[in-house]
């Protein structure tokens, strides 16, 4: 009789043994797409990690907690830099651990940097921020929406952003690794597409193993980026400028943009073709290529919601600030607006708005918009364009309007914000006004032409006079002269009127 229970007892066992084993496959594949799992084996993985990852088992979580304890201890009396070798430590015990990725670059990116003086310290350590997102905690995080976000926070509020004095040097050093990668503010596609993908792939192309067999026996390493600068200023008789040599440098641009920038071109083309055209010198492009990722790998509503606020926040910066002016031989870097985006950034609005039917701040985002783009196509002398912003504006928002006409709304809102104009505003109105200026001027209408000039001249002043209250203020939030958006507006013009 013990010996029959015992079997049944047996059996009864290798039949839950056998459902367990049954739904393991499934539990296994709910953990994935929740990004719950630890489980899953690190491929390629340094031997650290490997190491901690399959010696220490679930003694891990454990480790990795008491440092996490320590960490959140260094961060309360401020010691910053120890936090970085700590938070280090904590990623190759746990590199699944999403929130400590992004906490330690954010650490990086603003409480480290800040401690610096010099502007080109500050950038080492933000940029060190984005490659731990980008290079490290999504290379065992692929596809984590919330890793996605909050590298493309990185260039929307650090770089693209106004509060750290250094955002100018930021938006500068950006923009000058982003115009090696191509000519002008977007890449050719089209090239990059067609360009090989492989070193074997190129090599197998006419004439391109004899080319690096020169280029080697002249001491130029073929496959060294610095082989792009040098193209661009070599004279026609050199090996780069040739049909192989462009090959080269073609597939040299893929691989840096693909290997070190992580970049997919053709998402840069599906991104730019719905939103743009964009500047993907400037980090406003690269906030809206991380979100639009970010959104797409978002399964909960929360991310979801996150990444679509990035990206139209991303697109009206573009709209403010998305024009840029670079002549590095007369150091000038000088962003303006960009109205021509208006359509993009009012579909981007729809979009959420149609995904997000019930949120207010959407609405609320939304009508501030349109209130702020009303001013600045008024100001660009886009009549038109400006009263049918101001109908929509009226239509779906009628208390921001005040019952007031297009014409006192426009007033009203001149002078309400002359006070409280961020730099991005302040620039976006004054190049405005000095667009106006000099349209009306060209025409033939001279009094016009001068209150308009007036108009952007009050503005500079005033807000000149506010920042300089403080160094600090004044480093970060002043103007460029206005002598040089004279000039840059006066080009503009006269480009568009055809002279």
């Amino acid at each position: 009789m013990r010996r029959f229970v015992s079997i049944i007892l047996l059996a009864v066992a290798g039949v839950g043994l056998w459902n367990a084993a049954r739904l393991n496959t499934a539990l296994r594949d709910a953990r994935r797409d929740y990004a719950i799992s630890q489980a899953d084996p690190l491929i390629n993985a340094p031997p650290l990690v490997a190491f901690t990852t399959v010696a220490l088992g679930g003694f891990r979580g454990l480790a990795a907690d008491l440092l996490w304890l320590r960490s959140a201890r260094l961060q309360d009396e401020g010691r910053y830099f120890e936090l970085v070798q700590l938070a280090d430590w904590i990623t190759k015990l746990e590199p699944r651990f999403t929130s400590v990725w992004a906490y330690h670059a954010w650490n990086l990116a603003y409480n480290i940097s800040v401690l610096l003086d010099r502007p080109e310290e500050r950038w080492r350590w933000v940029r060190h921020g984005l490659h731990l997102l980008r290079d490290e905690g999504l290379r065992y995080n692929p596809g984590d929406a919330r890793l996605l976000y909050e590298l493309g926070w990185l260039f929307q509020h650090k770089i693209a952003g106004e509060m750290d004095s250094a955002h100018l040097f930021y938006k500068r050093a950006w923009a000058d690794e982003m115009a090696q990668l191509w000519e002008g503010p977007t890449p050719d596609y089209g090239n990059l597409a067609l360009a090989a993908a492989t070193r074997a792939e190129l090599l197998a192309r006419p004439g391109v193993a004899e080319l690096t067999s020169a280029l080697q026996a002249a001491g130029r390493s073929p496959f060294s980026f610095a082989r792009v600068a040098e193209a661009r200023s070599a004279p026609a008789s050199d090996l780069l400028r040739s049909a192989p040599g462009r090959e080269l440098i073609d597939h040299l641009r893929r691989r840096a943009v693909e290997d070190q920038y992580k970049l997919d071109p053709l998402t840069m083309r599906e991104i730019d073709a719905r939103y743009g055209p964009l500047d993907w010198r400037l980090p406003q492009a690269h906030a809206l290529y991380w979100a639009w990722l970010s959104r797409r790998a978002a399964r909960r509503e929360f991310d979801q919601l996150s990444a679509e606020r990035m990206i139209f926040q991303s697109l009206a910066d573009a709209f403010r600030q998305g024009n840029l002016f670079y002549d590095p031989a007369r150091n000038l870097f000088i962003l303006s607006p960009n109205p021509a985006l208006t359509p993009r950034v009012q579909a981007a609005y729809e979009e959420a708005l149609a995904r997000h039917p019930d949120n207010e701040s959407i609405r609320t985002a939304h009508a501030n918009f349109l209130r702020e783009a009303i001013v600045i196509r008024y100001t660009f002398n886009q009549l038109a364009e400006a009263r049918g912003l101001f109908a929509e504006l009226r239509n779906r928002y009628a208390e921001e309007t005040k019952g007031l006409s297009f014409e006192a709304f426009v007033q009203e809102q001149f002078l309400s914000r002359q006070a409280q104009l961020n730099v991005a505003d302040a620039r976006a109105v004054v190049e405005g006004a000095l667009y106006q200026s000099e349209f009306w001027r060209v025409v033939g209408d001279t009094e016009r032409a001068a209150g308009f000039a007036g108009l952007a001249r009050l503005t500079w002043e005033r807000h000149q006079a506010r920042v300089s209250a403080s160094p600090d203020l004044a480093a970060r939030l002043s103007l460029p002269p206005l002598d040089e958006l004279r000039r840059l507006v006066r080009d503009r013009v006269r480009e568009e009127m055809g002279f």
